[in-house]
């Protein structure tokens, strides 16, 4: 059984947000991920001015729609243009490499915990490295500290590991 999954990334802060798990994409799966995806960006602060997608009918006149009543511009990918939404490929394949690969999902809800697992974890403690972003942690209440014995918090049978400084 093959599950698909929506991402959607705010290109200034590099965060995403990611569907629940589906069997059956169709266009009103579609749709609902598009409202849900703009709740979480209300929720992040972020204001989208446009949002690319490849040509798959399922982004369909209500997907269109939806977008233009919110104020942002829909961008099709040229065809056959994988390099044309490269921030999204680019997510995808790290999410591949680094969490999905090391796991065999027994359904739609292990799925759903494991993504949102990985990407609370990519959204929050993984520092990143575009050039605008400096290699920061996107936390913003991230400060590092020099004191204190360091501890090591496991998720995911350790495949995410985060460490921090206890309280001095």
């Amino acid at each position: 059984m093959t599950a698909y999954l929506l991402v959607f990334i705010h290109l200034g802060s590099r965060k995403v947000y990611s569907s629940r798990a589906t069997c059956s994409p169709n266009e009103q799966w579609v749709v609902q991920q598009a409202w849900n995806a703009s709740m979480w960006l209300e929720e992040e602060s972020c204001k989208p001015k446009y949002i690319p997608h490849h040509r798959d009918t399922k982004y369909s006149r209500a997907f269109r729609e939806f977008w233009r009543s919110n104020g942002t511009k829909r961008i099709r990918s040229p065809i056959q243009d994988p390099k044309a939404n490269a921030f999204a490929e680019s997510f995808i394949g790290t999410i591949k490499r680094e969490c999905l690969n090391h796991f065999v999902c027994f359904g739609r809800d292990q799925l759903d915990y494991v993504t949102d697992t990985w990407v609370r974890r990519y959204n929050t403690e993984r520092p990143h490295r575009g050039a605008d972003m400096n290699n920061m942690v996107l936390d913003h209440t991230f400060s590092p500290s020099t004191h204190g014995a360091i501890g090591c918090r496991q998720e995911l049978g350790g495949l995410v590991k985060s460490y921090f400084r206890e309280a001095a």
